[in-house]
């Protein structure tokens, strides 16, 4: 898929964001995911921070971003894009020439020594501190679920049923 579309930016969010430069269509196809598959089945607060910018498609599964322009999307707790299947980054709403390119990191993620303690999303619907997908309040997982992938909302149900 061809991605040129996409470039950096200085982000108000973090850093250097991922933004179009062209208009992108609710449901229209952003970009693949590229990168090698990383199986960790005993993670270590160590690994948490080599692994910032890994996409997770399983409990014990990332795709380590390191060569593709996915390593620079920020997380928004109002994300304007959501990932089909493993690798397929989606547009969630319409999303406007130059806009930084977002995601919902929770939505991905299953790590428990994972979190952003701060986040600085700016959104209105901001939860404050993003940790893994069972750390979703219920009402917010309900809201989202069609967007979480189904290894994801297995992990949620099966976390949340251990504690309730």
């Amino acid at each position: 898929m061809n991605m040129s579309h996409l470039f950096l930016k200085r982000s108000s969010i973090n850093g250097s964001g991922l933004h179009t430069k062209k208009p992108l269509r609710s449901g229209e196809k952003v970009g693949l995911i590229h990168g090698e598959i990383e199986i960790i089945r005993e993670w270590t607060p160590f690994l948490s921070k080599i692994s910032p910018n890994w996409i997770g498609i399983g409990r014990y599964s990332w795709i380590n971003t390191k060569n593709s322009p996915f390593r620079y999307i920020n997380h928004s707790c109002s994300p304007n894009t959501y990932i089909v299947g493993k690798r397929t980054v989606v547009a969630l709403k319409n999303i406007a020439a130059n806009e930084e390119v977002t995601m919902d990191y929770s939505f991905t993620e299953a790590d428990p020594g994972w979190s952003i303690p701060k986040c600085n999303c700016g959104s209105k619907q901001c939860r404050r501190v993003i940790g893994p997908v069972y750390s979703l309040d219920t009402k917010t997982f309900q809201r989202n679920k069609s967007l979480i992938p189904e290894n994801f909302r297995n992990i949620f149900l099966i976390e949340k049923k251990k504690y309730s």
